[in-house]
């Protein structure tokens, strides 16, 4: 009896090891997977303002606030952080606290503003809904992209696809133009396709990027524009 009283309070003490031994790799695996620089967390903020402001036309978001509570860290590429995980919710010992606060600057005077790419695209749409736009086909097409993408609230990756697929169609019209008349929308069109080949590179595109691309898509319908007839 007292050998299997012993050999119970062995298996006993060997799971309670197995339990802290997991308990300690779930908190390895939790700090791996949910780790991020406090500077990417607020760049990600920037970037998802961004796109929402590009989408909407009659918005405009002047600043962005926030507070976080993590575990923090410090080390030579600056403050580190990881969320508490939802299991372990209750326990708020060792948590801190950081808030920070976006605020957009005003272009100089003399600048002129960023063109919000909504408005650009939907002057996109009316150029080629255009009875007197001989490419009707691919035409269509991109009147049915502008309308998909600005029927949702799209993030900056879907606004990148969309470009995308926008600047295709554009150079295949291009392209189908011939001689000195066409020359502009070809060169607009081709700039374009080489500037979302360049983005579509990246694993998330920057505020940059979403500013640059509707300056690109601007190009594309106003030299698109001279070719009504």
């Amino acid at each position: 009896m007292a050998s299997e009283l012993q050999r119970l309070r062995h298996r006993i003490a060997a799971l309670e090891t197995e339990k802290l031994e997991l308990h300690r790799q779930r908190e390895e695996l939790a700090r791996a997977k949910a780790e991020i620089s406090l500077a990417d967390l607020a760049r990600s903020f920037a970037t998802a303002a961004t796109a929402g402001e590009a989408a909407a036309p009659d918005r405009a978001i002047r600043s962005l606030a926030a507070t976080v509570q993590g575990h923090f860290t410090f080390g030579p590429e600056g403050v580190g952080m990881r969320f508490q995980p939802p299991e372990l919710g209750d326990r708020t010992a060792g948590l801190g606290q950081a808030s920070f606060e976006l605020a957009k600057l005003p272009p100089p005077g003399s600048a002129a503003a960023p063109t919000n790419l909504a408005a650009v695209l939907q002057e996109k749409q009316a150029l080629y809904g255009d009875e007197r736009w001989r490419r009707k086909t691919e035409g269509a097409r991109v009147v049915s992209e502008v309308t998909r993408v600005l029927g949702v609230a799209p993030t900056s990756a879907e606004l990148v696809a969309a470009a995308s697929s926008i600047a295709a169609r554009e150079r295949r019209m291009a392209l189908s133009f011939r001689g000195g008349e066409g020359q502009p929308y070809r060169t607009a069109t081709r700039a374009l396709v080489w500037l979302v080949n360049a983005i579509v590179t990246k694993s998330e595109a920057s505020a940059t990027d979403l500013l640059a691309l509707s300056a690109a898509l601007a190009a594309t319908t106003a030299a698109a524009r001279k070719l009504l007839r």
